[in-house]
């Protein structure tokens, strides 16, 4: 049995060396960019009329004359830019988004204006350069766009399509295959004989991995028999397995076997950790295969602790967690024999910043200790955390309502 730290230093030793790819950015949503990407030109590209108008030159005597009397020589429309030279006295009608012409330097705005006769009267004084969108006032050419490791949301593809880029390098997502193990699962819906449990590995985990950056190539349900557990572990197709269940010491547990059986090279097993004593972490070649307990408390946490950070490595990220520091409303003591991952409750207080209370219920078999809480402190044996101090509080998720979480590893 080993310590949390020296199984992280085991998972570490193993992480696959990320590999990336050039996709077309209409195939990217969600990836992982594999580098800085900076503009190659600057927006906007040129100086253009943020407003339906007249461009014209601005003159002093506008503060007095009144009204403004110009002749309209032309127009610059978007994509059909005016070519000529507008002097003073002169007006060319304008769009938005549309080129401003040579000489220009105002735009007025359609609704402050009335046409007659071929000439454009202004009604309201205009101010020296209102209303005109300068080439670069966003970003220069050369600027930082997007940074490495950003995950791709609609909003960047849009930004990435509006400088011309379509195609970026994006690291390949860890493909991960999911096996859950036990005769006495039976899927969500389906009918439950009184000796059976609903299966809620299968969609915890799956949905985990992709919150993690991962893809999942296959989810399996296999029995409690040793026969079948080789078969699909030898058979799978993921670059990481995940299993769930099966690897504890009673007679229906076979994962830790069947692995052994087709190849794999235990690495470690068993941490001296609650929940999760029983992990199981093996190679083969260049597939990793994690075994977690069946419990589906043990199951998270030991994914959230172990699992997450590898997938994010994979994705170009050091290993490491979102951790940061809270205030502890009401003392939390580890009565137990081994480190244990303590469920918190995090929440924010305006004044006072992040705080915590324990979650109620602990039992790596009550799923209400995870979805009543957002993260977790490690207390080892006989650890108590008084009332009023600060610890630190490893979080589920890095999204965060009020700001970055700093990442540790």
């Amino acid at each position: 049995m080993i310590s949390i730290d020296e199984a992280i230093e085991q998972i570490k030793n193993h992480i696959p060396r990320p590999t990336t790819r050039v996709i077309p950015i209409n195939d990217a949503l969600g990836c992982y960019l594999a580098g800085d990407i900076t503009a190659p030109e600057p927006s906007p590209r040129y100086t253009s009329s943020a407003m339906d108008g007249f461009g014209i030159v601005y003159d002093t005597t506008m503060l007095t004359e009144q009204p403004i009397c110009l002749k309209i020589i032309g127009e610059s429309a978007a994509g059909k830019s005016f070519a000529g030279l507008v002097q003073p006295g002169e007006a060319v009608r304008i769009n938005t988004g549309a080129v401003i012409p040579a000489g220009v330097d105002t735009v007025i705005r359609v609704e402050d204006t009335s046409e007659e006769n071929g000439n454009v009267l202004i009604n309201v004084i205009p101010k020296q350069g209102q209303d005109i969108r300068h080439a670069g006032e966003e970003f220069d050419q050369g600027s930082l766009l997007l940074a490495k490791n950003t995950k791709l949301s609609a909003t960047h593809l849009a930004l990435l399509s509006a400088v011309g880029i379509g195609e970026v390098a994006v690291y390949d997502p860890c493909k991960v295959s999911v096996l859950v193990t036990g005769s006495e699962l039976v899927s969500c819906g389906d009918e439950i004989a009184p000796d059976q449990i609903r299966d809620s590995n299968m969609i915890m985990i799956a949905a985990a991995i992709r919150e993690a950056g991962g893809e999942v190539v296959e989810t399996i349900r296999v029995e409690d028999d040793a026969a079948a557990t080789e078969k699909v572990i030898d058979e799978a197709k993921g670059d990481l397995i995940i299993c769930t269940g099966g690897i504890s010491v009673g007679p229906h547990d076979h994962v830790k076997g069947a692995a052994t059986a087709v190849g794999f090279k235990e690495i470690f097993w068993q941490i001296k950790q609650k929940p999760g004593k029983p992990l199981f972490f093996a190679e083969r070649g260049k597939q990793l295969l994690f075994g977690l307990p069946g419990n589906p408390v043990s199951a998270f946490m030991c994914f959230i602790h172990y699992v997450k950070p590898l997938i994010g490595a994979i994705n170009g990220f050091p290993f490491g967690w979102p951790i940061l520091s809270a205030r502890v409303e009401s003392a939390i003591e580890n009565r137990g024999k081994r480190p244990t991952m303590i469920r918190v409750q995090l929440k924010w207080k305006e004044g006072t910043g992040y705080s915590i209370i324990s979650a109620e219920k602990q039992g790596s078999h009550m799923l209400t200790s995870v979805t009543g809480s957002n993260g977790y402190i490690i207390l080892a044996p006989g650890e108590h955390v008084r009332a009023e101090t600060r610890c630190e509080v490893h979080c589920y998720d890095s999204k965060r309502e009020i700001f970055p979480l700093p990442f540790s590893g």
